[in-house]
């Protein structure tokens, strides 16, 4: 079966031609794989005229419930990567560097072997690009470490995001899956770049995603913006 690439985005047909058009898509050749999930007829128009050659598909408006859409769209146990609009790069760890990797296409398949060998469906890269970081990490995992939401990959098992989480939702959706297969997989050697500052973080997501997901938290942080994140207990 063919990995397929499913990528939501909303008004922000600039951000995806400075982003993740120019700097994955038409870097790593993507453009047959991809498919443009579009909430209105404006961003139709404007994102076929910026790049006609990838599919669009007309989706609900908001993110999660786009987001629930491409899940129910897809095949059951199709391969899919979740892309975001706003990507710059996607690194591996070279000695004690960061560099770019040469086939972005070749990462997801390995990506989706590994999940395959291991039973898992959900697998992902380190969230931060910090050589620093990654190398004292072991270079695979499978007890539960957060997937950041801007890449991933997942088997298509056909369920729904946690609606109720809002800005939690990456945190609810690493957690459910854990908890249906018993592990996740995440590359601790490859890591991505995109825009931290979309922060869609709402009052009140934070302590609903605590009250639901208690048992699974080590450590809650709060930053300069105000927002929050958390580390996750390895083994539950």
């Amino acid at each position: 079966m063919p990995i397929f690439i499913a990528i939501p985005t909303f008004d922000r047909v600039d951000t995806f031609r400075k982003k993740t058009y120019t700097k994955i898509i038409q870097k790593y050749k993507l453009e047959k794989y991809c498919t443009l999930f579009i909430q209105s007829d404006k961003d139709a128009n404007d994102y076929k005229e910026l790049a006609p050659e990838l599919k669009q598909v007309r989706s609900p408006k908001g993110l999660i419930n786009t987001q629930n859409f491409i899940s129910k769209y897809y095949p059951l146990n199709a391969k899919v990567v979740m892309m975001e609009d706003d990507l710059t790069g996607i690194f591996k760890l070279t000695g004690d560097k960061l560099t770019k990797v040469n086939n972005a296409y070749d990462l997801f398949n390995k990506t989706f072997a590994i999940m395959v060998n291991t039973g898992s469906s959900l697998g992902g890269f380190y969230p931060i690009p910090n050589a620093g970081f990654m190398k004292d990490r072991k270079a695979i995992t499978t007890d539960l470490r957060f997937i950041v939401g801007a890449l991933y990959c997942f088997i298509n098992r056909k369920i729904k995001l946690q609606n109720t989480m809002g800005g939690k939702k990456d945190f609810a959706f690493t957690i459910d899956n854990y908890i249906r297969d018993g592990k996740v997989i995440r590359l601790n050697h490859y890591s991505i770049r995109y825009d931290f500052s979309s922060n869609t973080e709402n009052k009140g997501d934070t302590q609903r995603f605590i009250n639901k997901y208690d048992k699974y938290i080590s450590k809650v942080s709060t930053h300069k913006d105000g927002s929050t994140s958390f580390l996750l207990k390895k083994n539950v």
